[in-house]
């Protein structure tokens, strides 16, 4: 696979990486099936790896863990931390980093940052980014990162208020349309080397129709990596085919994509963007939660 440079971090990564929220029972994966898929994974070049200490109650992660117990050295790490708090995400970090059976992750984020209040939380006195920082003093955490699925500009506002090392953003080709993470914010994190992880590649299921003009779509784009949700070996070797074999989209190739799929950008499928994931009737409002 194409490898592209990380950020300022020194690595350079495969353009797939994985994501490791769905290799749990919710999504019909057994543990048995997870090692394998993820051992596979790693036996074909990905080594980027991507979960969160909320993933179905834990069980991404421990899954993800008993394959790290044998293979850390080969695997770059990404958790997250949902906690806003200092003290609740530090709860938070130190469980992940007993599930994965490491003591150090190579990347935590602060997640889905989703309005201007929860940045002030996560970024202002006594929020989770002291204890991010904290980690990263205390060799628990290699880089700091965040990460938006919603207002692009939150990110911006993010990188003014601290360093980044990496940014998690919303890049589907859905994500094109409305409050653009390729068009708004990733011109600004590549000028100032920040790496870039795309995710949502396949819309949350709105697009697993089309599955790999989805994943050459993200791909194409400016980003250091792609993660994608894998909880089947055909959604692997499906996946890792694509990007094994990637060109990018030509101008045509990608306007009848467009073309295909611009039925489909409303919120009740790209509820990532809407007021309400429960119920996605509206698209937020820019500058949510702003003072």
């Amino acid at each position: 696979m194409e490898k592209r440079p990380f950020g300022k971090t020194g690595k350079e990564f495969p353009i797939l990486g994985f994501g490791g929220q769905r290799i749990v029972d919710e999504h019909n994966c057994t543990e048995k099936d997870a090692i394998k898929i993820v051992n596979t994974a790693i036996d074909r070049g990905i080594r980027y790896f991507d979960t969160a200490w909320f993933y179905s109650n834990g069980q991404a992660e421990t899954r993800l863990g008993k394959v790290v117990k044998h293979r850390r050295n080969e695997m770059w790490l990404a958790t997250k931390t949902r906690d806003t708090s200092r003290d609740g995400a530090r709860r938070q970090l130190e469980t992940s980093l007993e599930r994965l059976q490491t003591d150090y992750v190579d990347e935590w984020r602060l997640h889905n940052v989703w309005d201007y209040a929860r940045l002030d939380e996560f970024t202002g006195k006594g929020g989770a980014l002291e204890t991010a920082i904290q980690a990263r003093e205390e060799g628990l955490i290699g880089h700091i990162s965040i990460s938006s699925h919603s207002d692009p500009q939150i990110l911006v506002e993010a990188l003014d208020r601290f360093p980044f090392d990496s940014a998690l953003v919303a890049t589907s080709a859905l994500d094109h349309f409305i409050l653009s993470f390729v068009e708004e914010f990733l011109p600004l994190a590549n000028q100032k080397g920040v790496a870039t992880i795309g995710m949502k590649v396949m819309g949350l299921g709105s697009l697993v129709h089309d599955p790999e003009r989805a994943l050459r779509y993200a791909l194409g784009l400016p980003v250091s990596t792609v993660i994608v949700g894998m909880e089947t070996m055909e959604q692997l070797e499906q996946n890792l085919k694509v990007a094994e074999s990637f060109t990018p989209m030509s101008d045509e190739e990608r306007l009848a994509f467009f073309k295909d799929i611009i039925h489909l950008v409303e919120p009740a499928k790209v509820f990532w963007k809407a007021t309400d994931w429960d119920n996605p009737t509206e698209w937020i409002p820019r500058n949510r939660g702003k003072a």
